[in-house]
């Protein structure tokens, strides 16, 4: 079974974490979870206290394809690359962490997993959300893409005419399974303009 790594932040769109990592194990993917304090205030604001914590999050799915670890657990086995992982998504991540996985700071479990995913050269997908953007943050995602990381801005795709806020959702996640490189059904292939 193949594992993932997934970090959840403390900026605001949770909800595309709580489908990203549904749409994981329904492709038969071991998710490792880890999250931030921030994270745990914003999931219960925007989704509610059953899935606060990662013990929480893996009862909320009640499956064993989710391994959960503490944010300060440094020596958990995410925290080294000889532990095989396929990549790592963190969604939604906060301009803190950009900046420091940027900048190589590995304080928390999250940005050392981040790290790790760099140097082994794996597949490290970043969902920023943030508005507006300063020359800050943008110069820190920029040093992040040139360091090999997928940027995935969750912007909705208007062109598929999506008909409610789970269809731009669905069309998000569906972009970031791509970058995974994870068959989904979310995807909607453009056809062009007829």
């Amino acid at each position: 079974m193949e594992r993932i790594v997934v970090g959840i932040c403390g900026a605001s769109g949770a909800i595309l974490a709580i489908k990203t990592i549904k749409a994981l194990i329904d492709q038969n993917i071991h998710v490792e979870l880890v999250m931030t304090l921030a994270a745990r205030k914003t999931l219960i604001h925007e989704i509610g206290e059953h899935v606060a914590t990662p013990e929480k999050m893996k009862a909320y799915f009640d499956t064993e394809s989710i391994s959960t670890h503490s944010i300060h657990d440094i020596g958990a086995n995410i925290a080294s690359g000889s532990y095989a992982t396929k990549s790592m998504l963190i969604v939604p991540c906060s301009m803190s962490s950009v900046a420091a996985i940027a900048h190589g700071l590995c304080d928390n479990l999250l940005r050392r997993a981040a790290d790790v995913t760099l140097k082994e050269k794996r597949a490290l997908v970043v969902v920023p959300r943030e508005a507006p953007l300063s020359e800050i943050h943008l110069e820190n995602l920029l040093k992040l893409a040139r360091l090999g990381a997928t940027i995935i801005p969750p912007m909705p795709a208007w062109y598929h005419h999506p008909q409610t806020l789970d269809d731009m959702e669905d069309r998000i996640v569906g972009r970031i399974l791509d970058a995974l490189k994870v068959e989904n059904s979310l995807k909607v292939e453009w056809q062009g303009i007829k």
